[in-house]
């Protein structure tokens, strides 16, 4: 296969994590207070219950996908054995249930969101693992890397929109059972087409200790986890508050759609000139500059209301949309750097840790934040589908714009005391090639 078909089938496979995650970052909450009438509190614990367990499995995943051992790979068969539980058990957590009692509720929808996101850890991990496997040089990553987010972007995009649509016409259990059948087909297509390093070097035996260690002592992943929870967890809390901003605070929910498609939009279109500016300043400077461009959006949430201009609600979009797109590329396309520097200090390669160990920090902070932010709707007195007090309307307001933003600001302090340059990449890797690996 050429590399441009290697690459775009790469890409491709992050359409299974994205669907599923955005239409339960956009929507689930909201479907669960406005919809099924769950508390907001109970609501936000679901996700943190459930984003929790995630985060506790990924590095346990990553530890057995390193280990694996198969004529198929080491990262392949997950895909085939995680296909048919991830359409099952989306279906089934978009299911309208009658119980009147909130208790039973939760813990239907709970058990549901677990075992759907232990589905999705089964594919995303060996997936995440396999960007090391197709290249060493700095900018070759970075490059396989655009083509991830921009499926990423560009299913968000879809996955933001399309499924709100059916879900509006037909249900939300009709929508889902579409959706499951994506992610089952993609999941299968992955299976099928992708290949890996056949020399790739043999972990040793695990030890929690030492593997303990080992992430410990590299100074660079500790930036680049502070990098990447605020990243994602920034962008989490505005996926699943927007919907409370546009239908409340903005009274134009039916708007959602065309501010998500110019916010996506905008990062996608953005992605080459990142690629761009990433070779000629390197990914740190270029991070440093997106973040700042994402804050300056983060504070226009502040400015608008139901009186202002459709433009400017969407020219906030575009300032947002350019710094959401290097937020999303960089910090993986900086793992692989991170991985060859564990390699150099200790001679293993330990992909599947490192992309565990990466999701588990963002999913348990993404699971507190989401917690936190049902409980600050019910204190606020926030009352599903009714008019809002003017406490509950601050909070939105409020909630949009600030507590991404911190996220925001706390991911940029990160960038600027993150060690790694393309230097130390290139003479890393000169190392490591005269070591044969």
């Amino acid at each position: 296969m050429k590399v441009f078909g290697r690459k775009m089938l790469f890409g491709s496979g992050e359409s299974v994590s994205v669907v599923g995650i955005t239409i339960l970052g956009l929507y689930f909450l909201y479907f669960m207070t406005d919809v099924v009438g769950l508390s907001p509190a109970l609501a936000g614990a679901i996700f943190m219950i459930g984003r929790g367990w995630d985060a506790i499995s990924d590095p346990f995943i990553g530890v057995i996908t390193d280990r694996t051992k198969t004529r198929w790979g080491r990262r392949r068969p997950f895909f085939l054995v995680a296909a048919v539980p991830l359409a099952i058990f989306f279906s089934l957590l978009w299911s309208q249930v009658g119980f009147d009692d909130q208790l039973i509720t939760f813990l239907y929808y709970a058990l549901f969101y677990i075992l759907f996101m232990t589905s999705l850890t089964l594919f995303h991990v060996p997936y995440i693992s396999l960007i090391t496997e197709y290249s060493t040089d700095y900018d070759e990553r970075t490059s396989i890397n655009n083509y991830r987010i921009f499926f990423q972007l560009f299913f968000g995009l879809i996955a933001a929109t399309i499924p709100k649509m059916i879900a509006d016409q037909y249900g939300w259990s009709i929508m889902a059972m579409c959706v499951g059948i994506f992610l089952l087909t993609l999941a299968l297509i992955m299976f099928g087409f992708t290949r890996e390093n056949a020399d790739a070097p043999k972990p040793e035996t695990f030890k929690f200790k030492k593997e303990f260690n080992h992430l410990r002592q590299n100074r660079a992943l500790k930036y680049l986890l502070w990098i990447y929870v605020g990243c994602y967890a920034a962008a989490n809390i505005i996926e699943g508050f927007v919907i409370y901003y546009m239908k409340y605070w903005m009274n134009r929910e039916f708007d959602m759609e065309i501010l998500f498609v110019i916010v996506i939009g905008i990062s996608i279109l953005s992605l080459p000139v990142w690629a761009k500016l990433t070779k000629i300043v390197g990914k740190k400077s270029a991070l440093i500059i997106g973040l700042f461009i994402w804050i300056a959006g983060q504070a226009g949430w502040l400015l608008v209301s139901q009186a202002s201009a459709d433009f400017v609600v969407y020219i906030i979009g575009v300032v947002v949309g350019i710094g959401y797109g290097v937020a999303h590329v960089l910090p993986w396309a900086m793992l692989p750097e991170v991985v060859d520097m564990d390699e150099y200090q200790t001679g293993a390669r330990r992909e599947g840790v490192y992309a565990g160990v990466m999701t588990f920090f963002m999913k348990i902070t993404n699971s507190i934040a989401i917690f936190l932010i049902g409980v600050i709707l019910e204190l606020s007195g926030y009352t599903a589908n009714e008019v809002q007090s003017e406490t509950a309307m601050t909070t939105i307001q409020w909630t949009m714009s600030i507590a991404p933003g911190i996220f925001v600001i706390m991911a940029l302090i990160a960038t600027f005391l993150y060690p790694y340059t393309k230097d130390d990449h290139m003479n890393i890797r000169t190392e490591l090639e005269k070591r044969g690996t």
